[in-house]
């Protein structure tokens, strides 16, 4: 049980429960195009990756837009097709397929996090071009997100933790056996099913955030 005294009292279950099923509400994108505001949160669903609360398909990436406004389309775009030193979502996916074909690739040496390939702003080898394709290919066959307005930075940035902790303490909604990020050398992703390590393992959401979450969600089918 996440405790927060009284009325606020909340387990994780019951409340990814409830975040899945407000998502599921909002409109499947596939395009940085399709969102329709410039402010807010997104979550990316991932082909085969479903659970007992979202037998649709489960969150498996919590993201933000979290130093500037405006710019969410922006930063999903830099996901679908920019470069892995400049979102640390294509990163990690790059890195869990290299290692899942090849764990001795040079790429990913002397050690995982530490290769040119998962290492900030190490450059990359004529290899990596390929990769980086790979990795666009990727993200447009298997995976799609929604998006919550959030219009307020501070808000968006405090949501953004709380859902990721919340998701990740829920033990209804785990990874499949064959999910891709089993292969990422960040152990908080490899072991939480989410493709994010910041903000797992902090402190999840209360009834109040929780409400106030799903008031947002509800808001944003409008401007679909």
């Amino acid at each position: 049980m996440l405790e927060d005294g009284g009325r606020n009292s909340l387990s994780a279950e019951d409340a990814c429960h409830q975040i899945h099923s407000v998502l599921a509400r909002l409109p499947l994108l596939a395009s940085p195009a399709d969102v329709p505001f410039g402010d807010g949160l997104y979550f990316f669903y991932e082909n085969g990756e479903t659970s007992g609360h979202a037998p649709g398909g489960r969150v498996v990436r919590v993201g933000n837009h979290p130093c500037s406004d405006g710019s969410l389309r922006k930063r999903l775009a830099q996901h679908f097709s920019g470069r892995k030193n400049g979102s640390v979502f294509r990163k990690y996916l790059g890195g869990a397929l290299l290692r899942r074909r090849d764990p001795d690739c040079p790429c990913l040496a002397p050690a995982p996090g530490k290769g040119h390939w998962e290492l900030q702003n190490a450059k990359t080898c004529p290899e990596c071009q390929q990769l980086e394709a790979d990795v666009s290919a990727l993200l447009r066959m298997s995976f799609r997100f929604r998006c919550v307005m959030v219009e307020d930075r501070r808000e968006r940035n405090e949501l953004e933790d709380l859902l990721i902790a919340t998701l990740v303490a829920c033990p209804v909604c785990r990874p499949s056996t064959s999910w891709l990020g089993h292969f990422a050398y960040s152990e908080k992703v490899a072991s939480s099913g989410l493709w994010n390590s910041q903000g797992v393992g902090g402190p999840a959401m209360n009834r109040d955030q929780l409400e106030r979450f799903q008031n947002l969600a509800r808001a944003s089918r409008e401007k679909f």
